[in-house]
């Protein structure tokens, strides 16, 4: 019996033993991706459980469970993947969702986050939809791409400037352009420009202000984060990329002139005007120019646009790059050659770009230089315009009859010959840029890491500029024409330091809570010098050195140095992957505060919820996905410049000095408080993101609101307090805005895809408060009695200028006397900021065909439109011949009969005729603020990439050809009539919508490209 029970009680303990070791099996593998790279950080769950751990930083895990169980692997970027437990030791190979890479985002500070766990709108723009049209610059090959992202080309020639923008105003004075981040740093709109679009991976847009809660202030415009490309995983391969593009510009449109009236003054014709009163044209011989050639007097069609070329821009690059799963390098160079549309104007780029990274268990190293070289020579800009001065030529010369550059010979004695502008007024600039960033990381453990990131930037720019001056030797009309020569040398340099040290936690708190977070500072140092001197009367022409000047020179010498730093905080908290909580501080400590105020302190709060993945079957077959987000930031944003605190003396060489031996400074009129503090911005938005049937239709919805208060402005004091201008903390501002964006993929297949997408941002900040004793402050620089307001009740930026005076039915008021309109001053002309933008962007794919386009519509704004002011001043603009130059009853007009009534006018005709135009006409502003609505063709590009079955056999491993257009065609009110692009501006500050006659006409560009890899 005893041996029995002994038996049966050995039996039971096997029993128990086999299921003890079931359940505590230990199955340990390495997960790698498709090139080789383990993978840290991927999730491994046993399915229908909580069971879970995360691999380590040499993608080893380790998991106790049962055979037969299932082990659920993911990870940002790839496919998930379920494996049933058969043995102890499992490694896998993770292959890219392709889908869900599309949208990853790198944030802040090179942290990249799933699109689950991101509680601010955001978008990705990918190498291929960048250089789909082969822009000069990456700047220019992002418009129309991202809803609520505005980049208006501020004029055309060949180095182009933009204006990048974000949702719209929220500084009155201080900048509103978007941070540029590159690779990790902080970077400028400048060096964004200057990057060979070839090298750029992808950019990601952060729309919103989170951008500010671990860049700074900066970041408070939202963010542009450019990823450079890297090298292949390919062990023991180089990677050989050529691509090369050749693009051809010239003139889209010019102004439609008026054709009744020809060359010269108050009705008669004279040979030697510049402008278009003459009398009307018949077709007769009549004398043109100072030579009094003899030539038809009828109306020539653009009769001005021989003067301009064909540009022509060359783009070529080659990169090399190899890697494995320990480290990478990549090699490009870069090289542009562009000839404008001008005569001799030229512009010339290099860049040169290395980057190599190296990693084992523990450390990694990371670092890239670029160093870019430019030389931009162009006419013109010193004394006047070319484009001015062919504005000027009146409507029956054909300019390229006096081609001769000899102002002796010219079409007309009041202006200058373009010709002669060419040679004889020139400017002309040098400049380099070397930037490099280093970073080092370590792993101290499977859940902690430490980064530091430093980088550094210089630029340095040399030029000179000339005019050669001119004094005609006839004289006609009493009135001698003495242009006097310049010249002018100038010098810049700049650096940029800046660093961060980031220490990183990603640990899972519990099987379905996961906790991530970033502590970490940063330093900036920036320094710039910029010194001039300029001189006037050159004693031996041709010889430009400044030692050739008489009289006194006008040196400018500036230097500055600013530095920052901070502590910031960042952390994530998510639970069982369909609920994130974001969290971020920061404290900020400048030195262009004074210290009792140089420190400010911004939070932010962010949450997002994905109902796809909290409930089972929610949605079911059509809704795919389906995100809710929404957050809170308030940043703190300090716009002054170094020193503007302090007080400032100015030379007096106003009033004699210097005298011998003696020096005199006056202090500076414009002052600042001394206890200036930080603009404050408190910014909310909440976001939709749904996606039905996988991802065919997509629908995002962002809507935001910011207050920025303690706005700081430039106000004017009292006569008492000796200054004439005084910057403090006052105003206040409201912006709002709503964005919707709705991908569609009507057609997909094996040998067809379509993908379209329509986008729609309507931003619009209004001025709540200006001073506590003004409801109105001018912004930048006027052009005349013309300007950008901000104004108290109205929305920002507003123009403002000399208008019509109108009854309270808005008729027209005239003079009883002269029969001529009223005026009325600081009128308020329309704001310069659309009522929404409407974009389109298509890409049709037919086996290795790809088309591309992309479109866009904004309306509900105005601009004011300069060129149109010189054309009626020239007597050449449409408006200046109707009615034949006569008086006319100016319509919807009253005359006052007593004070406050009017009657509606009948019979008082205008003065009429040039005196007309050039006076009361000219005078009224609201005459040359114009609808800025246009429907625009922004790019379209085909393209065909050869089968990689056929390449393989001759060692080549992708080709591609392609055509490509820019700005093909644009479609604008009919009271613009081809004035300009309603989107150029005189400058790259807040004074939006105002354009000047000094800019060059709007073009379109076309072109052929290569790529090659092998």
């Amino acid at each position: 019996m005893k041996s029995k029970t002994k038996l049966l009680l050995t039996f039971l303990a096997l029993l128990l033993s086999q299921q003890f070791f079931a359940q505590a099996k230990s199955v340990t593998g390495t997960i790698i991706d498709e090139g080789g790279v383990p993978l840290a950080g991927v999730t491994i769950i046993e399915k229908g459980t909580k069971n879970g751990t995360q691999s380590d930083f040499d993608g080893n895990y380790e998991i106790k469970v049962n055979d037969g169980a299932v082990l659920v692997f993911s990870f940002i970027g790839m496919l998930p993947q379920e494996v049933v437990v058969s043995s102890s030791k499992i490694n896998i190979t993770m292959k890219e969702d392709v889908t869900e890479l599309e949208s990853v985002v790198v944030t802040a500070l090179g942290i990249k986050r799933k699109p689950d766990e991101i509680t601010t709108a955001s978008q990705v723009v990918k190498t291929d939809e960048l250089n789909q049209a082969k822009a000069t610059n990456a700047a220019v090959g992002l418009v129309g791409k991202v809803s609520g992202l505005q980049i208006n080309t501020i004029n055309n020639g060949v180095n182009p400037s933009t204006r990048i923008q974000l949702r719209g105003f929220r500084s009155i004075t201080g900048n509103n352009e978007a941070l540029i981040v590159i690779n990790g740093v902080i970077s400028t709109s400048g060096a964004f420009s200057e990057l060979n679009p070839e090298i750029i991976e992808s950019i990601n847009v952060i729309k919103g202000s989170n951008g500010a809660a671990l860049y700074g202030s900066q970041g408070s415009n939202g963010v542009i984060i450019v990823t450079t490309k890297k090298g292949n995983k390919e062990q023991n391969k180089f990677n050989i990329a050529l691509n090369s593009s050749v693009t051809f510009e010239e003139v889209s449109m010019l102004p439609k002139l008026q054709n009744r009236f020809g060359q010269g003054y108050q009705g008669a014709q004279d040979f030697t005007e510049n402008t278009s009163w003459g009398a009307e044209l018949d077709g007769s011989l009549q004398p043109t120019g100072l030579e009094q050639t003899l030539m038809p007097y009828s109306f020539i069609k653009d009769n001005y646009k021989p003067f301009f070329n064909t540009g022509t821009t060359m783009l070529n690059s080659i990169a090399v790059s190899s890697g494995d799963e320990n480290g990478y390098v990549n090699l490009s160079i870069g090289n542009q050659e562009t000839s404008g549309i001008i005569p001799t104007d030229s512009f010339k780029k290099n860049n040169f770009y290395f980057g190599a990274g190296k990693s084992n268990h523990k450390w990694s190293l990371n670092g890239n230089v670029r160093y870019t070289t430019s030389h931009q020579n162009t006419a013109g800009g010193v004394e006047g315009s070319v484009y001015n001065s062919l504005t000027q030529v009146p409507v029956n010369v054909p300019v390229e009859a006096f081609s001769n550059p000899d102002n002796a010979t010219h079409w007309t004695y009041w202006e200058l010959n373009p010709y002669w502008r060419l040679k004889n007024e020139r400017i002309d600039s040098k400049g380099q840029t070397i930037e490099g960033v280093g970073e080092i990381g370590y792993k101290i453990n499977k859940n902690i890491d430490a980064t530091y990131r430093a980088s550094f930037r210089t630029t340095s720019f040399n030029g000179y500029e000339f005019f050669n001056g001119y004094e005609a030797q006839v004289v006609y009309w009493d009135t001698p024409s003495d242009y006097v020569s310049s010249y002018e040398v100038n010098n810049s340099n700049s650096r940029r330091i800046y660093s961060d040290f980031l220490l990183n936690f990603n640990y899972m708190l519990t099987n379905d809570v996961s906790f991530k977070a970033n502590i970490g500072n940063n330093i900036t140092n920036i320094e710039s010098n910029r010194s001039s001197i300029k001189g006037n009367r050159l004693v031996v022409p041709g010889l430009y050195n400044i030692t050739n000047i008489t009289g006194n020179t006008i040196p400018e010498d500036f230097k500055s140095q600013q530095r920052g730093y901070a502590f910031f905080a960042n952390v994530d908290l998510g639970y069982k992957d369909y609920l994130f909580l974001n969290l971020t501080a920061r404290n900020d400590w400048t030195s262009v505060l004074n210290k009792n105020n140089n420190s400010f302190f911004y939070p932010s709060a962010g949450v997002s919820f994905i109902p796809t993945k909290a409930f089972d079957n929610f949605g079911g077959d059509i809704l795919t996905y389906a995100k809710v987000s929404a957050s809170i930031v308030k940043v703190g944003n300090a716009i002054i410049d170094p020193y503007d605190i302090n007080d400032r003396f100015l030379s007096g060489d106003t009033a004699g000095f210097p005298y011998s031996v003696i020096n005199s400074f006056v202090q500076d009129p414009s002052l600042t408080d001394f206890n200036l503090k930080p603009e404050d911005n408190i910014s909310k938005e909440i976001n939709l993101n749904l996606e039905f049937y996988r991802r065919r239709i997509t629908f995002d919805v962002s809507y935001y609101t910011s207050k920025n208060t303690d706005q700081i402005l430039q106000t004017s004091p009292s006569y008492a307090s000796g200054a004439n201008e005084a910057t403090i903390n006052v105003g206040e501002t409201t912006s709002t805005g709503l964005e919707l964006d709705l991908g569609l993929t009507p057609i997909k297949n094996d040998n067809l895809t379509w993908d379209i997408r329509f986008g729609y941002s309507a931003p619009k900040t209004t001025v709540d408060k200006v001073t506590e004793i003004s409801v109105q402050a001018a912004v930048g620089d006027y052009l005349g009695t013309a300007g950008i307001a901000a104004i108290a009740g109205e929305q920002f930026p507003m123009i403002v200028g000399t208008g019509y005076q109108r009854d309270e039915n808005g008729n027209v008021i005239i003079d009883a006397s002269s029969g001529d309109p009223l005026k009325a001053n600081n009128v308020k002309l329309g704001k310069t900021t659309p009522d929404y933008i409407l974009g389109l962007s298509s890409s049709l794919t037919y086996k290795n065909f790809k088309l591309s386009g992309v479109f866009d519509y904004r309306t509900g704004h105005v601009f004011y439109a300069g060129i149109k002011d010189g054309l009626i001043q020239n007597g050449t603009d449409i408006s200046t011949a109707q009615g034949g130059r006569q008086p006319f009853l100016f319509p919807n007009s009253v005359i006052e009969t007593s004070p406050g009534v009017y009657a509606q006018n009948n019979s008082v005709t205008t003065s009429g005729g040039q005196d007309y135009y050039t006076g009361i006409y000219r005078e009224i502003d609201e005459n040359f603020v114009l609808d800025a609505t246009a429907f625009k063709c922004r790019e379209i590009a085909l393209s065909y990439t050869f089968s990689k079955d056929f390449l393989s056999r001759i060692g080549i491993s992708s080709f591609s050809v392609g055509i490509n257009a820019r700005n093909v065609f644009m479609i604008l009110p009919k009271e613009n009539r081809n004035y300009t692009d309603p989107e150029f501006s005189f400058t790259t500050g807040n004074n939006v919508g105002l354009s000047t006659g000094n800019q060059a006409p709007p073009t379109r560009t076309y072109g052929i490209n290569f790529n090659l890899t092998f």
